[in-house]
């Protein structure tokens, strides 16, 4: 190698990826051949292909639509050789995808490293490179870390057998909802359609391949068909739902078209026909179903994922709920709840995240409170009792004026009036901070929890709280202000709502996301959703669709199979934030770090806290640092 080359290699005058790859940065840095040569554990599927994608401009700079494919010389080994500059330091990933018939690529597997592959200096006129797909160097247990991709010109459609009473039966002899195996069709086929399906059971939830005839389902069974298709093809796909017997028989269909699909979500009604007489319904199905479309800003790109990062070499880490604490209680802490003010005190009292509730108000604006509404009151008019008070929903309301509201809450019967936010002179004391001022504000050091609230309907019938915003806009909102606002700093997102972690989840590849349950409580009703009914069908539900873990509701562990629970998510690679009141002393905290919590989050971090310690974790210089690569603004 030349002396010029050598002093590339050590990083001096060194360009990126600014110009074109094959004018070299100085005169003795020559262009040359880099072949990259894969091979993989497993064939891929007739319609899939390799690709690969860098940092230098030749390799696509992390960009889908101008990545590099490569050849495939047998079912297992691929290569292509691309021109690069001789001098160059790469960094590059290897993914599977395939295209459609307008020729945009869908993602359907991807290397998630944490660190992409490098390449030093190659000083020969062709180098040439062999990888194992998703092994790394950084393997140290040589097991592939490779990951789903997100969305780009495809969209995703569930359809749920996730409740109690799916179907409503005519004669039982003839079809039995208890004995019955379900299968999808698409009617049409098409370039970058698939179906696939998860029945969520511990270790065997992952996505899969529908079998010949079907899906065995029974009542209390979690089956959720996985369908991704084009974007152009949304309106315009038909599909088939085919019930068989146990014994293989065609027993009936109903047809589905997916212009019937209104919004993001909805409920289908679905009569069951005879296969041996199209006249005969033999019974009627309720299926809920969820459409999840591409995050609609920006498109994302391959450089880094933190989806998944959350080394267990961690502590146990504490997270402030609401950042100090409840507020609208007796014995209230000093700074209201979901404040600016109480998310710094929280991390002056050493916590390492904090946890914050996200709203959209009726023009668009994500703001921080908890609840689903609030009470409040005409300006002038006193109140002396609950029922002269009204109550207001956020999602019906403008950030202006929610911000000139007076705010109300009842304590033991008694009713306390709080500033607004107009009336209140300090700005980090300030009630409804929005969602960027937070994130602005707050140190980098300190990170948060993003839960996006969304209602829940109740098992007993009724809901939590009316919601009339599409649930794809709500989600990409507070995307795009997590992802312009907030890079560089812990975040994780999580909500009650399954399917919004679903939305979150395949939107975006930068955050982790988990799923937040209140499991198996004395303290609430039950929701509808059979994914939130227990810890495990939570979990069941994480492994399903790639979520980093779950935030499963203290109550569940206070028994004595509490160590062995989260052991369980553990073995499948997940974290577990545990939360609730019963977190709410240091002797509770102690309890869940002993029994392996990643995270436990409490109120009152200045009570709580655990004595001895001095600081919060990420308040070091080279944990801050790992997440700089966020940032893509």
């Amino acid at each position: 190698m030349s002396e010029q080359c050598a002093a590339f290699a050590d990083g001096a005058a060194l360009v990126y990826g600014t110009g074109n790859e094959l004018e070299s940065a100085a005169a003795a840095c020559k262009p040359t051949l880099r072949e990259f040569n894969v091979r993989l554990e497993l064939p891929l599927d007739p319609e899939e292909r390799l690709g690969l994608t860098g940092d230098a401009k030749a390799l696509g700079e992390w960009q889908l639509s101008r990545s590099v494919p490569l050849e495939s010389l047998d079912e297992l080994n691929w290569r292509t050789t691309v021109p690069l500059q001789s001098c160059r330091q790469l960094e590059y990933r290897y993914f599977v995808y395939v295209e459609d018939r307008s020729g945009y690529k869908q993602i359907r597997r991807w290397e998630t490293h944490f660190k992409p592959r490098s390449l030093g200096p190659c000083s020969e006129l062709q180098c040439s490179q062999l990888d194992v797909f998703g092994i790394t160097n950084d393997n140290s247990d040589l097991k592939p870390q490779v990951h789903r991709g997100w969305l780009n010109h495809e969209v995703i459609l569930q359809l749920k057998f996730n409740g109690e009473k799916m179907f409503q039966v005519h004669d039982i002899e003839t079809f039995d909802p208890q004995h019955v195996q379900l299968k999808i069709v698409p009617v049409e086929q098409t370039a970058g359609l698939q179906v696939e399906y998860t029945k969520q059971e511990y270790g065997k939830s992952q996505l899969d391949q529908q079998p010949t005839f079907g899906v065995p389902y029974t009542k209390g069974d979690i089956i959720i068909f996985h369908i991704t298709l084009p974007l152009e093809k949304m309106m315009q796909q038909h599909f088939r739902l085919e019930c068989y017997s146990m014994s293989n028989e065609l027993l009936g269909s109903a047809s589905l078209l997916s212009a019937d699909l209104t919004g993001s979500e909805g409920l289908l009604h679905l009569p069951i026909k005879s296969a041996k007489d199209a006249e005969e319904t033999l019974a009627r199905l309720r299926l809920p179903y969820v459409v999840v479309q591409p995050y609609r800003y920006s498109p994302l790109d391959f450089k880094t994922t933190y989806a998944h990062y959350w080394p267990r070499s961690w502590p146990s880490l504490d997270v402030g709920h609401r950042g100090n604490g409840k507020s609208y209680i007796a014995d209230a802490p000093a700074e209201r709840e979901n404040t600016i003010a109480s998310f710094l005190s929280a991390h002056e009292h050493h916590a390492d995240m904090i946890e914050l509730d996200v709203h959209l108000t009726a023009d668009g604006v994500p703001v921080i409170y908890h609840d689903f509404g609030l009470r409040t009151a005409p300006p002038g008019k006193q109140i002396s009792r609950p029922d002269q008070l009204e109550y207001v929903l956020i999602k019906d309301i403008n950030y202006s004026l929610l911000k000139r509201l007076r705010i109300f809450s009842v304590i033991a019967g008694k009713v306390v009036e709080y500033p607004s936010h107009n009336a209140e002179p300090r700005p980090e004391h300030r009630i409804f901070p929005t969602l960027v001022e937070v994130l602005v504000q707050l140190p980098k050091s300190l990170g948060i929890d993003v839960e996006i609230k969304w209602p829940q309907r109740r098992q007993g019938g009724g809901s939590e709280a009316e919601q009339t915003i599409d649930k794809n806009f709500f989600a990409d909102k507070v995307l795009h202000q997590v992802i312009q606002n907030g890079c560089g700093r812990p975040i994780i997102f999580s909500s009650f709502d399954a399917d919004m972690c679903t939305m979150l989840r395949f939107k975006q590849n930068i955050f982790p996301v988990m799923f937040l349950t209140q499991g198996e409580t004395k303290k609430w009703q039950p929701f509808l959703d059979l994914r939130t009914r227990n810890f495990m069908a939570a979990v069941n539900n994480a492994q399903a669709f790639e979520l980093a873990g779950t935030a499963p509701h203290a109550e569940d562990f206070l028994g004595d199979n509490a160590p062995e629970m989260l052991q369980k998510a553990k073995d499948l690679g997940q974290i577990a934030v545990i939360w609730g009141d019963d977190c709410n002393s240091k002797e509770r905290v102690e309890y869940f770090t002993r029994i392996g919590a990643t995270a436990t989050c409490y109120d009152r971090s200045d009570l709580f806290m655990p004595p001895a310690k001095q600081e919060a974790f990420f308040k070091s210089p080279a944990l801050m640092a790992e997440f700089a690569a966020q940032c893509r603004i």
